[in-house]
């Protein structure tokens, strides 16, 4: 009840704001979509995988120097799949609608200082579609099958202050509340079975030991990027909490601290542009075997290139490495987990129709993940998309990164109104 109240309170405050504002602008999105497990997928065959129904709308007001920005989403999932992190949604008691208010804030912008004030999302780091030194922002790992990755962040909520010159920006960030990723909870979400046994199957967010609400449990992060002539580059630091839990000895989900340093560049040469990215993990906390942990040092990296040569075609190829310390005997997991993505895009009937495909493998296993979309703009404001996920698994039959997805192939349809 607070929260509605708390929730109506803001909705009033974005309305009489706009009584005095320069400038309006809403926009928003209704989506709806399902999709189908394929044959070979066994246990999900012609099981619907997908059934959502949403509405995304996005409210900005502009004065002088200052912003007011609210993007909220509603959703119905016909599958009752839906699942609240505990801080950031609101679930309905049979999983089926959820109300989420993804970012909330203020912006107030001077000659060469600026300041953000709420509920934000912030992209670290030049990969696409992976996580390197991207941790600012929890995930929704609960909708995987649904969402691309840049839609899955959550938003913090936090304060931003920013230094910006002509060809720099350093932004500092307080976050005084802690903001978990949200998991598949729900029993009617497909990914609840892939990442819970029936045995340790949390209820809610309740079963879970989070970060206390005071003072001593804020997190913090700096970013520093330049924009040169000839590359760009950015320098990352973080100091606060991972935002997947961690299964303890007596099955319980509990939140570490972890730290990160980290940095990217990205260096155009004609046609291509080279991307590369790092993340030092000093002491990482690492999910070991029978409920424990173990604190080892990570370094992730990443090499990129997207290539743009005539014909509208859009290439990106990467290769990520992931590296932990000492033995791997008592770990969930290899210390070097390495793997390869490839992208391809296409644009064609001028423009009003894209192709496109995405392919991953894992290198130890060679598992893979590949998703083909066909996206048709029928009209300025409606999209139709066709899309096919498809998860196989490794050589012998080994799961690897991807073939434990297996059963989640599906083939979706999706319809997109914009306004």
């Amino acid at each position: 009840m607070n929260r509605r109240i708390l929730l109506a309170a803001f909705v009033l405050l974005v309305l009489c704001s706009s009584l005095s504002a320069q400038e309006l602008d809403f926009r928003g999105n209704f989506i709806t979509q399902a999709g189908v497990g394929l044959p070979h997928t066994h246990h999900n065959s012609g099981d619907f995988l997908i059934g959502q129904t949403s509405f995304d709308s996005t409210f900005r007001v502009y004065t002088d120097e200052t912003m007011l920005y609210v993007n909220t989403i509603l959703l119905y999932d016909a599958l009752a799949g839906q699942s609240s992190n505990g801080v950031s949604a609101f679930v309905s008691d049979n999983n089926d609608f959820s109300l989420q208010l993804k970012e909330a804030y203020f912006d107030w912008r001077g000659e060469k200082l600026a300041l953000r004030v709420g509920r934000q999302i912030s992209a670290w780091g030049k990969a696409d579609e992976v996580q390197i030194v991207d941790i600012l922002c929890p995930q929704d790992v609960s909708s995987t099958l649904v969402n691309d990755y840049q839609d899955n962040r959550l938003g913090i909520d936090a304060v931003r202050l920013s230094y910006i010159t002509d060809s720099t920006q350093t932004d500092f960030y307080w976050i005084p509340f802690f903001t978990p990723s949200t998991l598949p909870l729900a029993d009617g979400n497909p990914l609840h079975d892939m990442m819970f046994d029936d045995d340790n199957a949390p209820d809610s967010y309740n079963d879970f030991d989070r970060p206390d609400r005071d003072l001593s449990s804020s997190e913090y992060a700096a970013r520093f990027s330049a924009y040169l002539p000839s590359f760009d580059f950015s320098l990352y630091g973080f100091y606060g909490w991972d935002d997947m839990p961690f299964v303890t000895e007596d099955m319980e989900g509990k939140y570490k601290r972890m730290t990160m340093v980290g940095a990217d560049a990205a260096i155009p040469a004609g046609d291509f542009v080279f991307r590369l990215e790092a993340a030092f993990f000093p002491q990482r906390y690492i999910q070991a075997f029978e409920g424990g942990t173990k604190r080892r040092n990570q370094i992730m990296a990443l090499g990129g290139v997207d290539w743009t040569p005539s014909g509208g075609w859009t290439i990106t190829a990467q290769y990520v490495a992931d590296i932990v310390t000492g033995s791997d005997s008592a770990l969930d997991r290899h210390t070097y987990e390495h793997l390869a993505t490839l992208s391809v895009e296409k644009p064609f009937l001028n423009e009003t129709l894209t192709l496109s495909g995405s392919f991953a493998m894992d290198l130890r296993y060679f598992s893979t993940s590949t998703e083909l979309s066909a996206e048709y703009k029928l009209t300025d404001s409606i999209t139709l998309y066709l899309i096919g996920d498809f998860y196989f698994e490794g050589l012998d039959n080994k799961d690897g990164e991807f073939g434990g997805y297996k059963d989640l192939s599906s083939i979706t349809l999706k319809a997109k109104y914009s306004f």
